[in-house]
């Protein structure tokens, strides 16, 4: 009986085309083609923002005010602008110059004191384009060094000694697909739980409070079934809907990575997409069975509370918040799935999904994940079940 029940809702939803359609678009082209488009003009604007011709002026003793203008001309996207008067910083602060340079007074490279001086830069405005400034007047320093050095008889290599006193090679030991794993698995959980709820949510209010106001719920409540069974069929729909919208947002993410890959010439897509193996996959799957269960238990019990469509989405709006703060724990910095988080209920898929796509997941963990979820959503379905025995709910 509980088929039969499934069938009938699920007609019941896709009865709405245009609502069906949006949801089968929207992971798999409205928003991978939003993050695309995004991603493109954000690397042009920043491209093009870090290398704009940055106009400047310095302030300072002879020669070496010329010494540091010459340094800084030598970068070809610079333009040095002599500001007889006015206050520097003022002139940074209203835009007529991109930074300005004030030199100590008494500066002199080959004295013994050291010389503080000051950068003006309008910091609202940095993003990155003035790091290139920072390194050329670090080579500045480093040959007014040799110049002190050579001035107080320090020879060559005691100068070398001085200016490199250790050199420490950093040298990576992860794996490739741990490496561009941690940054994918970072993101790709807030997706994939924020889709699953995308899914169950329009399903949800359809055969719940959508119910009620087209007045089939009465009529469905006449069938000589348990309740438990009608809550059950409800469950499996949506549940159905949400792991179809995570299922087509896995097929279409493996799809745009290749083709992106391949277009733009994008080495990392292309790796992300080589690593990913149909057991992956299915486990990845597999992890987001119960969570999509979770959320078809939780979203019904709210449909079947509202008293309207417009009041259930209200509601349902609202609970979207809280799907963000389990899907953000794999962003923190030093989170790892361990057998105590485990067991943790929602957080704990963000972590698994990340060690997944890292290739470092421990399946005892993963086993530990499952059944957590598998037992709320398990909870949530039988507390769904007793809200809809209550006729104070169904008839508010």
């Amino acid at each position: 009986m509980i088929g039969h029940i499934w069938r009938k809702e699920l007609k019941e939803v896709l009865r709405d085309r245009k609502t069906m359609i949006f949801i089968v678009l929207f992971p798999t082209v409205i928003l991978p083609t939003l993050i695309l488009v995004t991603g493109l003009m954000g690397y042009q604007m920043l491209s093009a923002k870090q290398a704009e011709v940055l106009q400047f002026s310095v302030a300072g003793p002879e020669p070496w005010k010329t010494d540091v203008v010459k340094a800084l001309n030598t970068l070809v996207d610079t333009e040095f602008i002599e500001e007889e008067s006015g206050d520097l910083q003022q002139l940074v602060s209203q835009g007529r110059l991109d930074f300005a340079l004030h030199l100590h007074p008494s500066f002199d490279p080959v004295q013994a004191n050291q010389s503080r001086w000051q950068l003006y830069v309008d910091q609202t405005d940095d993003h990155g384009q003035f790091a290139r400034i920072q390194q050329q007047l670090t080579v500045l320093s480093d040959n007014w060094l040799t110049l002190y050095l050579n001035h107080h008889g320090i020879e060559s290599e005691v100068q070398q000694r001085i200016f490199n006193p250790l050199l420490v090679e950093k040298v990576g030991v992860a794996a490739q697909r741990q490496h561009v794993g941690s940054r994918v698995g970072s993101v790709l959980p807030y997706l994939l739980l924020f889709l699953c709820m995308m899914g169950a949510m329009l399903p949800a209010l359809d055969i719940g409070a959508g119910e009620k106001e087209r007045g089939t719920l009465e009529t469905l409540l006449m069938v000589p079934q348990p309740r438990t069974t009608l809550v059950v069929g409800k469950f499996l729909v949506i549940a159905t809907t949400s792991m179809l919208l995570a299922l087509l947002t896995l097929a279409s993410s493996f799809i745009w990575l290749l083709v992106v890959g391949s277009v733009l010439n994008l080495s990392l897509f292309l790796t992300l997409a080589a690593m990913i193996s149909p057991l992956d996959i299915a486990l990845l799957l597999l992890l987001l069975l119960p969570i999509a269960g979770v959320f078809a238990a939780i979203l019904l019990a709210v449909s079947i509370f509202a008293s309207s469509y417009k009041e259930g989405q209200n509601y349902m709006g609202a609970l979207q918040i809280a799907v963000i703060i389990p899907a953000m724990i794999a962003m923190m910095p030093g989170a790892k799935l361990d057998a105590t988080n485990a067991w943790y209920p929602l957080f704990n898929v963000s972590l698994a999904i990340k060690e997944l796509l890292k290739g470092t997941i421990n399946y005892g963990d993963l086993s530990y994940v499952f059944a957590s979820n598998l037992i709320l959503a398990s909870l949530l379905l039988w507390c769904c079940a007793r809200w809809f025995s209550r006729e104070t709910v169904l008839f508010r």
